[in-house]
């Protein structure tokens, strides 16, 4: 793959699946066996990712990230997000809705094979998004 096929890979799983909610889309960018070392409890395949897709829209309607920085060679990608959202909704991480306004950092890399995601890591500043959430951030 070219190194723009992969960065647009990455575009579409975060535009389309994550921002737009469109769930079935991680059935076309993930492998059936991918996996996330970083969270290996998340179920194989794209079932992961909409898995906490899901979970994040459902605690956040207006959840939305937001691509800040994006490096790419033939093999992988790897990308900075600002993630931001109000919890409104469903409970997250075990939280009820505080009607709190959160927004936190995320560093993915994305290992892709013949045009799907077969591996990705994901460093997410979840301290960061309890605080705000809580209202404990100063």
């Amino acid at each position: 793959m070219s190194i723009q096929e992969n960065k647009h890979i990455m575009r579409r799983m975060i535009e389309e699946v994550w921002n737009a909610g469109n769930l079935s889309m991680a059935d076309a960018l993930f492998s059936p066996d991918h996996t996330s070392p970083s969270a290996p409890q998340l179920p194989p395949g794209p079932e992961g990712v909409k898995f906490l897709a899901e979970m994040f829209q459902k605690a956040m309607p207006d959840y939305h990230m937001e691509i800040d920085l994006m490096v790419a060679d033939e093999n992988q990608v790897v990308g900075r997000f600002t993630q931001s959202g109000t919890h409104t909704g469903a409970d997250l991480l075990g939280m009820k809705a505080s009607g709190r306004k959160a927004s936190w950092t995320e560093i993915g890399v994305l290992r892709i094979e013949k045009g799907v995601i077969v591996e990705s890591w994901y460093e997410v500043d979840m301290l960061s998004m309890i605080q705000q959430l809580n209202g404990t951030k100063q």
